[in-house]
């Protein structure tokens, strides 16, 4: 069972939240918040999977609410407005669902909540460590380095094949990597990002971070220990990778 957490300061969409939450077969409904702070407590509180937050709330905006968590549940945001559907995105939504939405528009969320659960949660996943799993410690093995300009990612139970070109960024998130593709597509898949940077092509590939391997094409500009990607996205040069991102820069810096 998923634990899910219901959050919406209007107490009518609240409650039609937490109803369509109880009866969803495999949802178990932990709580139901009015506001981002009283969430904050349950999920202090419990053990929360999974949550359903509005985005447009006073005091704390979802979005804002769900960049705050030291956790990572999976996120659905729920909105009025359609032009909040990309910020969700940016912020690892798995989904989005604007209001009014019926149970048919809910169930294709959920579903989607529970893919997510059943494949951060396989068997073969459970003894896997933070930095390196054993599954993929031995895929790893297995691909050795990547020669051509494509690799292919087992996401969501299907191979998808991918353009080193088009990878802006790779988030290490437990013992899963997070691809940021151009064009706002998100691939999540069971892997070490350690040895992600072992096999893509260091002359490309530069992990700037414990958590962050950035392609170099896709930088924008480096400035005071961080590398920005685009006008909203700032990632982190770690102490012990500051060595490793100077070694890539000099032999590509010209000027004073």
């Amino acid at each position: 069972m998923v634990n899910v957490l219901a959050i919406d300061d209007e107490p009518l969409a609240l409650l039609q939240l937490q109803k369509m939450i109880e009866q969803t077969p495999f949802f178990t409904l932990v709580g139901a918040c009015s506001n981002a702070f009283d969430a904050m407590r349950v999920i202090q509180e419990q053990k929360v999977d999974a949550i359903f937050a509005d985005i447009n709330m006073p005091d704390l905006s979802g979005i804002d609410f769900v960049r705050t968590l030291t956790t990572h549940p999976i996120v659905v945001f729920t909105t009025a407005y359609s032009q909040y559907a990309i910020e969700g995105y940016k912020v690892n939504a798995v989904d989005y669902l604007l209001k009014p939405f019926g149970m048919p528009e809910f169930q294709r969320a959920a579903a989607k909540v529970k893919q997510q659960y059943d494949l951060m949660h396989r068997p073969d996943s459970t003894d896997v460590s933070d930095e390196v799993g054993e599954d993929a410690s031995a895929n790893a093995d297995e691909c050795g380095r990547i020669e051509d300009d494509f690799l292919f990612v087992k996401a969501d139970y299907r191979l998808v094949r991918i353009s080193l070109s088009d990878i802006r960024y790779m988030e290490a998130q437990s013992e899963y990597v997070r691809i940021y593709m151009v064009g706002g597509q998100v691939l999540m898949f069971l892997f070490s990002i350690k040895r992600m940077a072992e096999i893509l092509p260091a002359d490309r590939f530069v992990r700037i971070h414990r958590s962050f391997l950035v392609n170099m094409a896709q930088v924008v500009e480096i400035a005071r220990l961080r590398v920005k990607m685009d006008a909203d996205t700032y990632l982190p040069i770690g102490d012990s990778y500051k060595d490793e991102v100077m070694a890539y820069l000099n032999n590509r810096t010209v000027g004073r």
